[in-house]
């Protein structure tokens, strides 16, 4: 019994090595085509897209978009998702879910981690289908449309930010909202660095999904 049972096990071994080569060559390659523009040197960069959620943090908002038409380099690319940082300021009127955006700015690709247990820019927003994220310059909302849900939840969620800070204090009330809501705009610099030394930065990742 022992010889078909370590047969079986070695093929098994095999079989997921060979698995996980083919998946993080796939990952590794699968650059979309605004990310590969990028990758030549153009930074300016106009889209279009549609508001599927907005992280609020101290100095920029993080803005996520889906459905986006990009204009770069003399090229129009498609993208499915892309995060464009905001500045509270840039907009007359709040932005929600369910906007419609015109967006100009300066396109960059996601670092990856320079340390062991740093936290992986590139790594994490691949995983979500973001290659890319823009400091916008100049902000239009060309649609007020509103997703209801989203942006009932997206209310829900600022509001319990307000409350834990209220109860707990900015300094526990945000790393909670970090832990619980990763809503990490508020985040102690020294706790998040705190977390990425440990090698637990991840867990202020998990949802801000």
């Amino acid at each position: 019994m022992k010889r078909p049972l370590c047969t079986f096990c070695t093929l098994f071994l095999i079989i997921q090595a060979a698995r996980t080569a083919l998946f993080l060559q796939a990952d590794g390659d699968n650059l979309s085509g605004t990310a590969a523009v990028l990758a030549d040197g153009s930074r300016q960069i106009v889209l279009t897209g549609t508001v599927e959620r907005m992280d609020e943090k101290k100095k920029v908002n993080a803005v996520f978009l889906t459905d986006n038409h990009i204009s770069i380099a003399d090229r129009e690319i498609g993208e499915s998702k892309v995060l464009v940082y905001v500045r509270p300021d840039q907009t007359k009127s709040r932005i929600r879910a369910g906007n419609r955006l015109r967006i100009s700015g300066q396109a960059e690709i996601f670092e990856e981690a320079r340390n062991p247990g740093n936290f992986d820019q590139k790594f994490y927003y691949r995983k979500q289908d973001i290659h890319f994220f823009v400091w916008a310059e100049n902000i239009e909302i060309i649609s007020a449309k509103t997703d209801r849900i989203k942006d009932f939840l997206q209310r829900l969620k600022s509001g319990w930010k307000d409350t834990l800070t209220a109860h707990l204090g900015e300094y526990y009330g945000n790393t909670m909202s970090a832990v619980l809501l990763g809503e990490k705009g508020g985040l102690d610099e020294e706790m998040k660095k705190l977390y990425q030394k440990n090698g637990i930065g991840h867990i202020l990742a998990i949802n801000s999904t």
